[in-house]
């Protein structure tokens, strides 16, 4: 695999009830659930350290200031920062001045770990899209390099359709937008990238995908999350689909994961983007006029 194409392994890192939609605007609530964020995350840097993978940890504000000594742990390790919101909150139903005040906050909080300004963001919920072409435009007046928050087709909570399936830019070339990574197959975009779908799909099916991208020419973008890899978290107040989208395959996610890195080349996202920015066949592509508004 020489020549295949760079991987971005990311992490989108929160507590597991920051990520469940129902307890997630119950801030008032997080205090009395039980903390499982720096459990979870250790397991989860323990496998990349085994294979050496260097990953982006898009850092929830409200994480980074409440637990110091894990932000610590994962920037020892070589892992990237970048920002993922405050609240956890979704993207297109703040208003621009709530967007643009959860983007600073966020920055300030990832600051406070290391000192270094973080050059990326994910939404919450991948939560940008087609109603939010302002959030580009904020993020490179933050000073952000590149985003990850779009997701180029549909599922129950979110999803941009019709957006391109690879890095592109947008803010006026400012900013560079990394898709979370999808297939086209028999004339469909089919989601692929992570965190439920690798826990649901068949390793052969991801695999598969990947190699898709690869002979392509196109890099993945992957993501997880670390309670998916926490087998002793429980709630029992999910809803249907959250007992799904929460909780199915996460006893076989580390194995999956062993297989991947054996398998597949990954390192943060910065370093695509700078692999990007020395000449991909990819680089200088620019969002639809008509996606965007």
């Amino acid at each position: 695999m020489v020549n295949a194409p760079f991987n971005a392994f990311t992490v989108d890192l929160e507590e597991w009830f920051q990520g469940l939609t129902s307890t997630n605007r119950q801030v008032e609530r997080w205090e009395l659930f039980e903390s499982r964020v720096v459990y979870a995350t250790h397991l989860l840097l323990d496998i990349l350290r085994q294979y050496q993978v260097r990953a982006t940890f898009f850092t929830l504000g409200h994480v980074a200031d409440r637990q110091p000594a894990l932000m610590d742990a994962i920037c020892a390790e070589g892992h990237e920062l970048g920002i993922h919101g405050y609240y956890h909150r979704f993207v297109n139903r703040l208003t621009p001045a709530e967007f643009e005040s959860e983007v600073g906050q966020s920055i300030e909080s990832v600051m406070r770990v290391n000192g270094i300004r973080p050059k990326g963001h994910r939404a919450p919920y991948f939560s940008i899209n087609a109603t939010t072409p302002w959030a580009f435009d904020v993020l490179a007046q933050h000073g952000l390099t590149y985003d990850s928050s779009v997701f180029p087709t549909r599922n129950m909570l979110y999803g941009f359709p019709g957006a391109p399936r690879v890095p592109y830019q947008v803010a006026s070339g400012a900013l560079w937008e990394l898709p979370a990574s999808t297939v086209k197959w028999a004339g469909k975009v089919w989601p692929m990238s992570g965190g439920f779908y690798v826990r649901a799909l068949p390793y052969t099916v991801t695999r598969r995908a990947l190699r898709r991208l690869q002979n392509a020419g196109e890099p993945a973008v992957l993501y997880i999350h670390p309670w998916e890899l926490d087998l002793g978290q429980h709630y029992n107040q999910v809803t249907p689909r959250e007992r799904i989208t929460h909780y199915f395959g996460r006893r076989g996610l580390a194995a999956k994961l062993h297989r991947l890195f054996r398998d597949f080349r990954f390192g943060p996202m910065s370093e695509l983007v700078a692999k990007l920015e020395k000449g991909s066949p990819l680089a200088g592509a620019q969002a639809p006029e008509l996606a965007y508004g």
